[in-house]
């Protein structure tokens, strides 16, 4: 097993994320990543949460002001464009890199057939 990339979350992190979602935080091993304040903006997330249901987004984005943001680019349709830049090939190599890294991230924390080869948001490989 290889050190996970993020930190591991305290019990104020956790409290802080449960507000942010406005439910109890499921599953939590980690910070991915933070904002400028120091509160959790993603969290990495068991590939199986505690009442068995798979969970493949292991790097959950949880910070309400990206998470609006992120829901106004998908509205305005930036994926499909996105997308598009993937006819490039160093675009559409480094793509792979991470949807690799992604899966040897979360791998590290169970195996779950159910979601075998599936990044996050259900992101294909290129």
């Amino acid at each position: 097993m290889t050190t996970p990339p993020f930190a591991v979350p305290t019990d104020a992190d956790i409290a802080v994320v449960s507000a942010q979602l406005g439910r109890p935080a499921r599953g939590v091993v980690g910070i991915a990543a933070r904002c400028t304040c120091g509160n959790p903006t993603v969290v990495a997330t068991t590939p199986r949460l505690p009442d068995g249901t798979p969970f493949p987004t292991f790097y959950y984005l949880t910070h309400p002001a990206a998470t609006a943001e992120m829901s106004r680019l998908e509205a305005n349709q930036v994926m499909p464009e996105l997308a598009a830049t993937l006819d490039d090939e160093d675009i559409a190599a480094a793509y792979l890199r991470a949807h690799e890294a992604f899966l040897a991230d979360r791998a590290q924390f169970g195996d779950v057939p159910e979601i075998e080869g599936i990044s996050a948001g259900a992101c294909p490989p290129a």
